[in-house]
């Protein structure tokens, strides 16, 4: 009796073991795409709003987030600070086709943002919050244009 109930639950492991492999083997390749909001929220995309008005937005429509973001920046070495700078700013200079293309890029290629691997978080106030992003671009349009002075923040005691 014993044996027989062995010899069945070895046929069922294998039977199931089976089914898996078929599975996998017949299934398709694995992809990802960006979607309208992901990795890079849609309102981010198309807003006309350059870096420093999206910033002074997100300070006064989202603080908490916006001194978190610039807390964690100011712990990262001055070259990775640089190098998010310059990086944020090439990305508002690209036209809407252009930001939705390095979004699908970021989705589907985990070594396509050189930046993030040297801080993970390089960009997280203008794309990881759709919640930001959408407070602020509703109003960054009445900021000033390359307002420089966004960048100079220090903790408030």
């Amino acid at each position: 009796m014993k044996k027989a109930l062995r010899t069945i639950a070895l046929r069922s492991a294998l039977a199931a073991a089976s089914c898996g492999i078929a599975a996998t083997s017949l299934a398709g390749p694995a992809s990802a795409d960006a979607t309208d909001d992901f990795p890079i929220p849609h309102r981010m995309i198309i807003t006309t709003c350059d870096t420093e008005q999206y910033m002074a937005a997100a300070r006064d429509t989202s603080p908490v987030y916006f001194e978190r973001y610039m807390i964690d920046r100011s712990n990262r070495p001055a070259d990775v600070q640089q190098q998010a700078f310059d990086r944020i700013h090439w990305f508002f200079s690209l036209d809407p086709v252009a930001r939705r293309q390095y979004s699908e890029d970021t989705a589907t290629n985990v070594y396509y943002e050189n930046t993030a691997t040297h801080w993970g978080n390089w960009a997280k106030l203008f794309f990881n919050n759709k919640g930001v992003v959408a407070k602020a671009t509703d109003v960054c349009m009445n900021y000033p244009k390359g307002d420089m002075s966004v960048w100079n923040w220090e903790a408030t005691p």
